[in-house]
């Protein structure tokens, strides 16, 4: 299709094109104006207290410090746990899971790793439920090891490692805007497509309503049309 066959469809349908681009520009001023989203993440690491076997507690890992801190995650991520954090000032949303070794289809959780990640649309709630979940956290988990009777040289201990502080969200609005644009340039040209196979016809009702001819001007069997010039005629 040439470049004047197609002005001549886009312009044989310009009201659908008006209203294809009126929705786009409303698109992309709700993208331009949308408040940019924060997010912090930090590892939090369950280490076991300090021995002659193992002077450096980093290295003393397994499983059972592993069930631990996937125990804490599921408690602070159920219902109760989440109502806590709401009772304390967390309005974020937060995300507290067991540190993924390999992927999705095949997880493999082989270290004492929880990875606490709070967004929003708002710096101070990501920074306040952030500090919230990690308070939470670091207070069941020594509160579990004092019901247990566990001396505090022989406790388990949390650590925060790799805090990135509250950061805005990565994303391109140019990508954004691009995408857009080569979406509303394929809508126009489908619909004024759509429009030429299916021109929009009146319906029965509307044509029903087109003036006909008066009951003076309809002619009756038998007579002919009157002549200015003298009476009707009847034919016999």
């Amino acid at each position: 299709m040439s470049l004047p066959e197609i002005a001549a469809r886009l312009r044989r349908h310009v009201l659908a094109v008006l209203a294809i681009l009126v929705l786009a520009a409303g698109a992309a001023y709700g993208f331009k104006h949308t408040a940019p989203s924060y997010a912090e993440t930090a590892t939090m690491v369950f280490i076991p207290p300090a021995s002659t076997l193992h002077p450096n507690p980093f290295e003393a890992v397994g499983s059972t410090l592993t069930k631990a801190a996937g125990s804490m995650a599921a408690e602070v991520m159920s219902p109760q746990g989440q109502q806590q954090v709401q009772q304390a000032g967390g309005t974020a949303q937060m995300n507290v899971e067991l540190l993924n070794g390999y992927d999705l289809e095949y997880p493999f959780f082989s270290e004492p790793y929880l990875t606490v990640t709070t967004t929003s649309t708002s710096l101070d709630a990501v920074q306040r439920t952030f500090t919230v979940v990690t308070s939470l956290i670091t207070h069941e988990f020594t509160a579990q090891q004092v019901q247990a009777n566990v001396t505090p040289n022989n406790r388990i201990q949390t650590v925060l490692a790799g805090d990135t502080g509250p950061l805005v969200q990565p994303g391109s609005s140019k990508r954004v805007l691009g995408a857009l644009a080569l979406l509303t340039i394929v809508a126009i040209f489908a619909v004024a497509s759509f429009l030429d196979r299916h021109p929009v016809r009146l319906s029965r009702r509307s044509r029903m309503r087109t003036p006909g001819p008066g009951p003076a001007q309809r002619r009756l069997p038998g007579v002919r049309r009157a002549d200015p010039a003298g009476p009707a005629v009847q034919e016999y």
